[in-house]
């Protein structure tokens, strides 16, 4: 019984280990055709993303290939590391779950599908062919193509989709490294839009879908932390001051444009401000102000007169060419306003801003386009103009701001206006014989254009230039007096070549031999726009452009009948301005003194005239006698 008790208890071990070893042979198979954890979604896992912003315009001005970088969902240390100096700070990207991700059967197949909101179908303008609004990647990504053809339309849908979804999430703007994060998100479809830019990025990244998690480039794993490389492209709009004498352009046939200008008093001059307006894509880039401030020194007046143009190309609007202009906002327009405060005691201020009506008309229909805002205005006929190296300057700040820019970006730059003036002193070479100098009499003729100078008489010896007429003749000119001192002082003169006529002088001396040349050369100066918002990292933390730069170039100087002269400095509101006023003598001398004669001979002489020519009379004047008479 032991034997046969120990027989059945072996023979049950050899049946159960059988069944075990079936039991383990029976799962071999199972185990081999098991998916790996990879490969499929694990439901309980969460997911991150994280977006690197670099700017692609700047890196490829650089000669960087930057079509060798792509966004595959995974870090890209080659591209983060090149890259480096070019990250976009202060971006800000939205997003929002519009769905899960399911696998269907459609037509008898097995595929991924995405469901989406029935407001977000429509947007694409996606049919629910497969039924629950579900739809394929190539579906949704058609979807978005179709919808993105109309750019700045397209975006601005999908930007107020997003706006107003439940459950949005504005993620923290890209810091200094250009990358934001957003980590523990729930797995599913994503669509992200971009709804913050800085000042320079003019092209938003369209809004894109993203599936949380995503498969690896290679299609072999489902990844939970994916990395995002959107590309912007930037730009920013420029500014530059330009003038010239009116005349110039009018009388003269030098209509270009420059930083500086010469201008003789009672003269108008000339101003535009010219501007590249930065691209607009979409409601996040829109512009929201574009407002000029410009300061003008007290020598010039303001005419009140500006009107805005927009041009195509660079060329037609630096030379304000108005009959090529595709847009014109006439004096008095709504589309702007136009603003003067004259309370500031060292300058005027004019205001130039696109009301709401002119920022419609901007958005987006202008964008790219170069505004022209043009003005003019008058050299003051009197002591405030500046004359000299110092001249009279202007200077314009841009203040600009896009819908989605949390602070308004500057440009400033500035032109100047120069004139200049002549101190004369009137003097007698003989002491002894006093001359007087009010009794001179000079005109001016401006050799260069061909006309008489015209002036207003301040005060004895004291003229400011008013320039009302360019008549050709002498008649049309001002005749000049020195006053009782010998001081004849001539303000508010353009640079060039003058032509001084002595008329009339003092009783006992003699005029001039001939005109006197007086030649101004003037002043020159550069100034660079400042360029406050740059591409790049590197040009900001560098960038010498944060305000305007002034360059001085030549300083004015005179030559009179050939020979260089001093040019005296001029003093307003204690303003010191050097070669304002050309220094110069005028000497008379005497006219020679004829021989006299005086005494007895000189009387017997005429009284021997006068009885020679009595008897003259007598003989004309005697009848002759007839034949017998005696």
């Amino acid at each position: 019984m032991i034997m046969d008790r120990g027989f059945r208890k072996k023979r049950l071990w050899k049946i159960a280990g059988r069944g075990i070893l079936f039991a383990v042979l029976a799962m071999i198979p199972a185990a081999c055709v098991m998916a790996a954890p990879e490969d499929v979604i694990d439901t309980s896992e969460r997911a991150s993303l994280t977006i690197h912003k670099y700017d692609m315009t700047a890196a490829s001005d650089d000669g960087i290939d930057v079509t060798r970088f792509t966004s595959n969902g995974e870090r890209d240390a080659d591209a983060e590391r090149t890259l480096r100096n070019y990250v976009i700070e202060g971006v800000e990207f939205t997003y929002v779950r519009v769905g899960g991700i399911n696998t269907d059967q459609v037509d008898g197949k097995i595929k991924l599908l995405y469901d989406i909101p029935v407001q977000l179908e429509n947007i694409l303008g996606l049919g629910d062919s497969h039924g629950g609004h579900r739809h394929t990647s190539d579906e949704l990504e058609r979807g978005l193509k179709s919808i993105l053809a109309d750019n700045t339309a397209g975006k601005n849908a999908l930007e107020k989709y997003i706006r107003s979804a439940s459950g949005r999430t504005a993620m923290t703007l890209t810091d200094e490294n250009g990358v934001t994060e957003a980590t523990g998100l729930p797995l599913g479809l994503y669509l992200l839009t971009e709804t913050q830019v800085p000042a320079n990025v003019y092209t938003t990244v369209d809004p894109f879908f993203i599936s949380l998690p995503m498969t690896d480039s290679s299609g072999d794993y489902w990844m939970y932390d994916v990395d995002v490389y959107p590309k912007n492209q930037t730009n920013i709009p420029d500014l530059d001051k330009l003038v010239r004498q009116e005349d110039d352009a009018a009388l003269y046939n030098r209509p270009e444009y420059g930083d500086t200008a010469t201008a003789s008093e009672g003269d108008r001059v000339d101003y535009i401000f010219v501007s590249h307006l930065p691209r607009i894509t979409s409601e996040a880039t829109y512009l929201t102000e574009y407002k000029f401030v410009d300061k003008m020194d007290k020598g010039i007046t303001y005419n009140r007169d500006a009107a805005v143009y927009f041009y195509s190309n660079e060329a037609d609007a630096r030379a304000n060419n108005t009959k090529k202009a595709a847009k014109v906002w006439g004096h008095g327009s709504s589309a702007f306003q136009e603003i003067y405060d004259g309370s500031n005691s060292d300058y005027h201020q004019m205001t130039i801003a696109p009301t709401r009506d002119g920022l419609k008309e901007i958005n987006p229909g202008l964008s790219g386009y170069w505004i022209v805002v043009a003005y003019s205005g008058t050299v003051n006929s009197d002591a405030t103009p500046v004359l000299g190296d110092a001249g009279n300057t202007n200077d314009v700040k841009l203040t600009w701001k896009r819908t989605s820019m949390e602070f308004s970006d500057t440009l400033e730059d500035r032109s100047r206006v120069y004139t200049f003036g002549i101190n004369l002193k009137k003097e007698f070479r003989d002491a002894s014989k006093a001359g007087d100098p009010t009794k001179v009499q000079f005109v001016l003729q401006n050799q260069t254009d061909g006309y008489y100078v015209t002036a207003r008489k301040k005060s004895s010896g004291l003229y400011y230039v008013t320039d009302e007429t360019k008549g050709a003749e002498e008649a049309n000119g001002t005749v000049f007096s020195p006053a009782a001192d010998g001081a004849l002082v001539i303000n508010g003169l353009e640079a060039d070549t003058y032509i001084l006529t002595e008329i009339q002088t003092s009783d006992g001396y003699s005029l001039l031999k001939e005109p006197i040349t007086i030649q101004i050369t003037c002043t020159e100066d550069t100034f660079l726009p400042s360029r406050t918002t740059l591409y790049d990292i590197a040009d900001i933390r560098d960038n010498p452009h944060k305000k305007m730069i002034e360059a001085a170039g030549q300083r004015a100087s005179a030559v009179v009948d050939g020979k260089t002269v001093n040019m005296s400095t001029d003093i307003v509101k204690n303003v010191r301005s050097a070669n304002a006023r050309v220094d110069m003598s005028v000497i008379n001398t005497p006219g020679f003194t004829l021989p006299r004669t005086g005494g007895t001979g000189t009387l017997l002489f005429t009284l021997a005239g006068c009885a020679v020519a009595l008897l003259g009379i007598v003989i004309a004047t005697k009848k002759p006698k007839k034949p017998g008479e005696r």
